[in-house]
């Protein structure tokens, strides 16, 4: 993968690399990740697709502030997808799956086919006790001026298993650089009416994504991220969801192929119908 390029956008400069040819593929990373993060899945990718993948404003090579207004990251993206040409392919993981809900949901003609992957959408309507502690024990380390222990709080929780283990732990030491984004992840729980769960994004404009969308979860991943799914299919039926198995919210670095494949037969559909899959 070789550095694609950069786009200028509201004071900042996007840094993205480009693998692959074809119809492009839009990845947008979570928080604490950069570009880099996706690793061996760019490459699987570039197989079928021109994979474009990005640093976010404030993280990698995209230098800025921390961003709180995550409406801030969807206009990011428009300017992304009109840059590399849309309407493309679109692959967020975590909270990039919020970024891109939300664009989806104000500039549908921008994607041809959209693809998520546990994304915390409405997070705090579906808040849990062990969520609320998350973050105020990630604050309070921030406060006594440690904001990598705060950081870890955060990944452990998010890359929870059903089995009480969680991925952060035992991710390859390469990932750790996610410590290294420690700062912007904090800023982002601070409260915010447009913050990281894009609580201002009705569910009926999701409802109405005329795009096709597929939802995809770690089948070893707490059970919230599938909560948060169900909440949306309950009222949007037309969303394919298909669990990964064996592997959680790190789906990507834990099984980077099977993931690839996944992803390519979500895409796959879109242009043979008849191709599908087992959900």
């Amino acid at each position: 993968m070789n550095e694609g390029g950069r786009v200028p956008v509201g004071g900042a400069e996007l840094v993205y690399d480009e693998a692959g040819s074809g119809q492009p593929l839009v990845l947008v990373h979570g928080s604490g990740a950069d570009a880099v993060a996706w690793g061996r899945t760019v490459t699987d990718l570039a197989r079928y697709y021109r994979v474009i993948a990005y640093d976010r404003r404030g993280y990698g090579r995209s230098i800025y502030r921390p961003v709180r207004d995550y409406r801030t990251h969807v206009v990011d993206l428009g300017v992304v997808l009109e840059h590399v040409g849309a309407p493309a392919h679109v692959l967020g993981w975590s909270s990039g799956g919020n970024t891109a809900l939300a664009l989806a949901a104000e500039r549908p003609e921008l994607f041809r086919s959209l693809v998520i992957a546990e994304a915390p959408f409405h997070g705090f309507r579906r808040s849990t006790a062990s969520l609320l502690t998350m973050i105020a024990t990630a604050k309070f380390a921030q406060l006594r001026g440690r904001p990598e222990e705060g950081a870890a709080t955060v990944y452990r929780w998010l890359t929870g298993r059903r089995d009480g283990s969680n991925g952060f732990d035992t991710a390859p030491t390469p990932e750790r650089r996610l410590l290294a984004h420690s700062r912007v992840v904090l800023a982002e729980l601070d409260p915010h009416p447009f913050g990281v769960l894009v609580e201002h994004v009705p569910l009926r404009k999701i409802a109405a994504l005329p795009m096709p969308v597929t939802w995809l979860l770690g089948a070893e991943s707490m059970p919230w991220f599938g909560r948060l799914c169900a909440r949306v299919v309950a009222v949007a039926p037309s969303i394919r969801t298909e669990h990964i198995a064996g592997v959680g919210h790190l789906m990507h670095i834990e099984a980077p192929e099977v993931f690839a494949d996944a992803v390519h037969r979500a895409i796959r559909t879109v242009d043979e119908p008849e191709f599908g899959s087992p959900a």
